[in-house]
């Protein structure tokens, strides 16, 4: 396939988004999360069809398991276009998703 017939067909396809929840809490016990649901939800609704939530993973709040699944996710042969993290985002020590992050973002 052409670089053009790629380009037009990435365009009317979904955008894989993949959630990373970083929460202590949510780790020990998944039904104490409510991101995930709301987050699929502004992705349905305004996301216009245009992304697809196709993965989601709960790590606590540890810089080396965060950095792992973001990792995963970046290299993955199934591209994911979006990574989206939530959680982790306080005022505590231990509240590292930003910092984390950070390290991944260019532009």
């Amino acid at each position: 396939m052409n670089r053009v017939r790629q380009i037009q067909k990435m365009a009317s396809d979904a955008l894989k988004v993949a959630l990373l929840i970083v929460s202590t809490t949510a780790a020990k016990d998944p039904s104490t999360d409510a991101s995930a649901v709301a987050l699929g939800e502004v992705l349905d609704k305004e996301g216009g069809g245009k992304w697809r939530l196709v993965d989601i993973n709960i790590v606590p709040d540890v810089v080396t398991q965060i950095q792992r699944q973001i990792m995963l996710w970046a290299d993955v042969a199934t591209e994911i276009n979006l990574i989206l993290t939530t959680g982790g985002t306080g005022f505590a020590t231990a509240d590292n998703t930003p910092e984390v992050s950070e390290c991944y973002l260019f532009g």
